[in-house]
């Protein structure tokens, strides 16, 4: 039995913000199997984005397209392109000026 997506979402957020960090829903996805990507923004103007492994058990958040920092129209572009494919995807969003990694 796995997890559902909303157990998930709503985990990481809780857990991001007893971490002292602001993340969020932005796009809610089909509440049990939806695929889940986050949006890393570093209030800079840039952002990364990651999806969600249940599968992968040492790493749940795994790099999407670039590791490195983009423009933030670039991941929107990308949010974008993503939700075209799929429609029951769920996005978060984490704002940490420090950019760190989604596992906290």
């Amino acid at each position: 039995m796995s997890l559902s997506s909303e157990f998930i979402v709503n985990a990481f957020i809780k857990t991001a913000r007893l971490n002292m960090l602001d993340a969020y829903m932005v796009r809610r996805g089909d509440s049990k199997s939806g695929e889940i990507f986050l949006r890393l923004n570093n209030l800079s103007g840039q952002s990364k984005i990651y999806s969600y492994r249940k599968a992968n058990i040492k790493n749940y958040w795994e790099v999407y397209g670039s590791d490195t920092w983009q423009e933030d129209s670039l991941i929107n572009d990308k949010i974008k392109k993503i939700i075209s494919i799929d429609s029951d995807i769920w996005v978060l969003e984490l704002e940490d000026k420090q950019g760190r990694y989604p596992d906290f």
